[in-house]
C-alpha cells in the first residue's frame, strides 16, 4: 500500500478571526443600545445646559441678543435636564445587573421616543404639516442643521428598536402599568408630576407662558419661534420620558431593583430642576421679570423631591463588594 500524505487541517485566516472579533464588537445588544442612547443624550444636555451659544454656532443658527436670548438659553436648560435624566435612566439599565426584561423595554421606550422626534421634526424641516404641532422651522435654525438631527435620531432608533430584538422583545404588562411594590408611592406622584408639566408644554403653552412667565414671550423679538419650538419639545420630551418610565416599570412589575433604578434617575433629575429654579432669583435680579408661581413651584418640587429621596435612603440594602461599572 501506497500511503498518502494527510492534508494540512485548515486554520481559521488571521482576516476571518478578525473580521468575526470584529462584529463581536460592534454587535447591537440592548447594553450597547442603551450606551449609545446614554451618550447622545447626554451630549445634547452639555451643550444645551453649559454651552447653548457653542451649540447654536455649531448648528450655523442665527444669533439672538436681549431678552429674546436670556428666555431662549433659559428653555434650553430645561430641555437639558429633561435629556440628562433620559441619559441617566439608560445609563443605569445598560448595567449587566439591571433585569433583562427591563432593559429590554427600556430599549422599546427609547426607539419610540427618537421615532417620533424623527416625525415631529421630520415634518418641521420637509413642511409636511402634521394638524395639532408646530409647522414652520424658524428662520434661524438652518434646515442642514434638522436634517443632521434626522440621521442621528434615525441611527439611535434603529440601534435602540435591533437592541430590543436582541433582549428577546419584552413588552409590558399592560395590566400593571400603576407602579406597585417598593418606592410604588413616590413612583405615581413623580409620574403625575411629568405628565402635568409635559401636558401643559405640548398643548396648552400659552398658558404655562402666561402663568409662569407672564409678559416675557412679547419681549423676545425674533426668538419667539424658536423658544415655541423647544417649549413643544420640552413637552413632548417630558411626556415620552414619562412613558418610558411606565413601559419599563411594567416590564418587570413590583421588581425591587428596577424601581429602586427609576426613582433615583428622578431624584437626580429633580435635584437638577431645583438648581435650575434657585437660579430664576438671579434671572429675575438681572431681568426684571416676574415669576408669580415661583413658592408654587417650589414647594411642588421640592416636596416630591423630599419625600422620594425619604423613602429612597430609608431602604435597608447592603452594596456588596465587586467591580466598577
Amino acid at each position: 500500500w501506497i500511503r498518502r500524505p494527510r492534508p494540512p487541517l485548515r486554520t481559521p485566516s488571521r482576516r476571518r478571526t478578525a473580521t468575526a472579533f470584529s462584529l463581536q464588537m460592534v454587535a447591537v445588544t440592548a447594553e450597547n443600545a442603551c450606551l449609545l442612547t446614554q451618550i447622545v443624550n447626554m451630549m445634547f444636555m452639555t451643550g444645551m445646559c453649559f454651552f447653548p451659544e457653542k451649540m447654536m454656532e455649531a448648528y450655523k443658527a442665527e444669533a439672538f441678543t436681549g431678552e429674546g436670548k436670556t428666555l431662549l438659553i433659559y428653555f434650553f436648560g430645561l430641555m437639558g435636564i429633561m435629556m440628562g435624566h433620559a441619559a441617566s435612566v439608560n445609563a443605569t439599565m445598560r448595567l449587566p445587573t439591571a433585569k433583562k426584561a427591563a432593559r429590554g423595554v427600556c430599549c422599546l421606550g427609547n426607539a419610540v421616543g427618537w421615532t417620533f422626534f424623527i416625525i415631529l421634526d421630520g415634518q418641521l424641516t420637509f413642511n409636511l404639516r402634521i394638524p395639532g404641532v408646530i409647522n414652520d422651522i424658524p428662520s434661524a435654525l438652518p434646515k442642514d442643521g434638522m436634517i443632521a438631527n434626522l440621521v442621528l435620531f434615525a441611527v439611535v432608533a434603529g440601534v435602540n428598536y435591533l437592541g430590543w430584538k436582541e433582549a428577546g422583545s419584552p413588552m409590558p404588562n399592560t395590566s400593571s402599568l400603576v407602579p406597585s411594590g417598593i418606592l410604588a408611592t413616590p413612583l405615581k406622584l413623580i409620574i403625575v408630576d411629568a405628565l402635568f408639566w409635559g401636558f401643559g408644554s405640548c398643548f396648552a403653552p400659552s398658558m404655562m407662558m402666561d402663568q409662569y412667565l407672564p409678559g416675557v414671550m412679547g419681549k423676545a423679538g425674533k426668538a419667539q419661534d424658536m423658544i415655541w419650538v423647544i417649549l413643544e419639545r420640552i413637552g413632548f420630551q417630558s411626556l415620552l420620558s414619562t412613558i418610558t418610565t411606565i413601559m419599563t416599570l411594567a416590564a418587570v412589575p413590583g421588581d425591587a431593583d428596577t424601581n429602586y433604578r427609576i426613582t433615583r434617575t428622578y431624584i437626580y433629575r429633580n435635584m437638577f430642576f431645583l438648581g435650575f429654579i434657585s437660579r430664576d432669583n438671579v434671572i429675575k435680579s438681572c431681568t426684571g421679570w416676574s415669576f408669580p408661581l415661583e413658592v408654587t413651584n417650589f414647594f411642588q418640587m421640592m416636596g416630591i423631591t423630599f419625600y422620594a429621596a425619604s423613602q429612597f435612603g430609608a431602604i435597608d440594602l447592603t452594596i456588596k463588594k465587586g467591580k466598577s461599572a
